[in-house]
């Protein structure tokens, strides 16, 4: 530092942009409670509260004298209203030796983006120096008793994250959130978003958010040690030191990417908007400023009492800014409505037809008119995509599925970029990434013999347990009717017209209908599945093949998927296969249908005509061609007959083996290459 005057002038900054934020805090928290549930107020009003006490009456508490609890700067916690006997009891109780040091909210809490399904998501921060391993411990469980009664009595998710701000300053988040993988591959980017987002609830105030904007690294790091030491003793320091964001590699923006196309299934119109930033961070060589530096600059310069800077906006504006010039129109327009849908809160982890809105928010519709000045749309548009909840099925999944094309797209253009500008930085198969990059393939569409998957979580949830499959009699097309929750007076047996049901999947082959079924875990014991209009396929027949189906490929664990194996080329494990599936009656072999996964988790079909063969040995040379060739059939011992079958065509089976197995033999000595996937 250069000098104690240099200092004091650091000081007084500080304070100025200390005022500024608290203004925007105050300004945020009205818009939280403006937008949220009453069940949503009640968890956050309570949860510091939760935090500091370690009390039987009340949730959270562990009966173990070594559980740690406490938040320090408690007495400032200006939210709760709290009232009853449990709660004036607490008055009396003093906590000498807190254990939470700073307790903060990320997300869209607070901001025009948050909705009737957002959650809370709060980060615990606590010093390592002060928990041994057995506290550390009761502290964890002490939390997910919180989330639990969230959930459990308020009907609210509320993520209690316990963060060791030790690890957090270097740059580090620990592994110890579970499924929460982002802060494990890409922690400064995940950073970033803590300071973009970041809602301060108590405890002591996060130093880099009061620090100015001129000032660097060093600086920040030199005064963090009088100003945010991590052990004190006494008075709490009124500042926390939780690290100085700052660009990250190039290997971390890869796996932020793939973490987000990962992620994608849960809700792809999330992942776009999220995605976009770390390309234009690629694009412009990791020259385009942090988006936390600009909401702070942005909060220091708010002359407004009554409007918060909001993170969600000013995140969404850059993005449009950037991709007005970077994508192409049709992108362009995929990204402004993901944008729309997300602020009406039509998408996320729970069923759009669930949702109980009537009317948009003001905060919510002076956004949103202005977007449609700027964006030059008209007022019908935004009309059109505020009735979402009436769609049907068939639209709802074309916007999906498209939305989820253009993020494995973008994720495809990060990865080539960076793997051509940083060649010797950026390993897309490294052994961590692995479950994220098999994900990814997994996911992949459009491919012909790819077994598709629905777009996201809630494309699954909202479809009704009532399903029809009807077959064209003149094309032979296959179709997947989904009989909304309001239709449950139909008779599924009787003809259907695509303009009365919403076609949710058409294949040329029942097979791959059926695969498509339990691939999307959309296939139990309470679907009501009916088939009409098909000469040879019965209900019954059909049941027994998706029985089959599921027992052979059950939902594949990513996180669980053999690294050695991950990238096999062709079928791993059981491989279906089917004789006239389609022809149950005709005892000739016509056809073999054919459904199998790839090493990293991708399901697949294939089928093949043989009526133009009249000689039965051309016709298994064939099918063995197709298996080893086609299908990367590695074993005779991985073909499985479909059952109804076993009898009929068991002969056929054995020499279905032994075609296959003159194919292998050859090469039976050789090792199981491996793919080189560009990722």
């Amino acid at each position: 530092m250069a000098n104690s005057v240099h200092k004091e002038d650091i000081l007084k900054s500080m304070s100025s942009i200390l005022e500024a934020q608290k203004k925007n805090n105050r300004a945020r928290y009205g818009d939280l409670r403006s937008l949220a549930t009453p069940e949503f107020l009640k968890v956050y009003n309570l949860a510091p509260t939760l935090l500091h006490f370690n009390h039987p009456d009340l949730p959270g508490y562990l009966d173990d004298p070594d559980t740690p609890f406490g938040l320090v700067f408690y007495d400032h916690w200006q939210e709760q209203q709290l009232e009853g006997p449990p709660f004036r009891a607490l008055e009396e109780i003093v906590v000498d030796k807190p254990v939470v040091e700073s307790l903060i909210l990320i997300g869209s809490s607070g901001s025009v983006g948050h909705t009737e399904r957002s959650d809370l998501d709060y980060w615990v921060c606590y010093n390592p120096n002060r928990l041994n391993g057995r506290q550390l411990k009761l502290f964890k469980e002490k939390l997910q008793l919180i989330s639990k009664w969230a959930s459990d009595v308020h009907s609210t998710e509320a993520n209690f994250y316990p963060v060791n701000i030790a690890e957090l300053a270097q740059g580090r988040i620990e592994h110890s959130w579970g499924n929460q993988a982002e802060g494990e591959v890409a922690p400064h980017l995940l950073m970033e978003e803590l300071y973009r987002t970041i809602l301060f609830v108590a405890g002591r105030y996060p130093l880099w958010c009061v620090w100015p904007l001129e000032l660097d690294i060093a600086q920040y790091l030199q005064m963090a040690k009088s100003l945010a030491p991590l052990d004190w003793n006494g008075a709490a320091p009124q500042y926390v030191d939780l690290g100085f964001p700052t660009k990250a590699e190039p290997q971390e923006y890869l796996a932020s990417a793939m973490w987000l196309a990962y992620k994608s299934e849960a809700d792809p119109f999330k992942g776009i908007l999220k995605v976009i930033p770390i390309l234009q961070a690629i694009v412009t060589d990791f020259q385009s400023p942090l988006l936390c530096d600009l909401v702070k600059a942005n909060i220091i310069n708010n002359p407004s009492t009554v409007f918060a800077v909001d993170p969600y906006i000013i995140t969404i504006d850059t993005v449009i800014e950037f991709g007005s010039k970077n994508l192409s129109p049709e992108h362009l327009e995929l990204l402004r409505t993901a944008a729309v849908l997300k602020v009406l809160g039509l998408t996320g982890s729970s069923s759009p037809t669930q949702s109980s809105r009537s009317v948009i928010s003001p905060s919510k519709l002076r956004v949103l008119t202005k977007w449609l000045q700027d964006w030059g749309w008209a007022t019908e548009r935004l009309g059109h995509l505020a009735s979402y909840d009436s769609w049907t099925e068939r639209e709802r999944l074309r916007l999906g599925s498209d939305i989820l094309m253009m993020l494995l797209g973008v994720y495809m253009r990060i990865s080539s970029h960076l793997m051509n500008r940083f060649p010797g930085q950026v390993n897309a198969q490294d052994e961590e990434l692995s479950p994220f990059a098999a994900k990814i393939l997994g996911r992949q569409r459009g491919l012909e013999d790819t077994v598709d998957l629905l777009p996201s979580e809630l494309h699954r949830q909202s479809l009704s347990k009532r399903m029809v499959f009807q077959q064209d009699i003149l094309t032979g097309m296959w179709y997947i009717y989904n009989m909304a929750d309001a239709d449950q007076s139909a008779d599924l047996t009787s003809p259907l017209e695509n303009e009365e049901r919403a076609v949710i999947f058409e294949s040329e082959r029942v097979a791959k209908a059926a695969a498509w079924l339990v691939r999307n875990k959309l296939f139990s014991e309470d679907l009501e599945l009916t088939v009409t209009d098909s000469f040879d396929i019965t209900t019954e027949m059909l049941k027994s093949y998706l029985i089959a189906l599921k027992k052979n490929f059950p939902p594949v664990e990513f996180h669980n998927l053999e690294t050695d194996t991950i990238w096999q080329v062709g079928a791993k494990g059981a491989v279906l296969v089917a004789f006239n599936l389609e022809d149950p009656n005709e005892t000739k072999i016509r056809t073999l249908d054919v459904i199998y996964q790839t090493g990293w988790g991708e399901m697949r079909h294939q089928w093949k005509n043989l009526a133009h063969l009249t000689i039965e040995a051309d016709k298994f040379m064939d099918l063995g061609t197709m298996l080893f060739e086609g299908c990367g059939v590695l074993s005779v011992e991985s073909l499985v007959l479909l059952p109804e079958q076993a009898v009929a065509f068991n002969r056929a089976f054995g020499n279905l083996k032994a075609a296959l197995m003159s194919h292998i033999r050859p090469r039976h000595q050789s090792k199981i290459s491996k793919s080189l996937i560009d990722l």
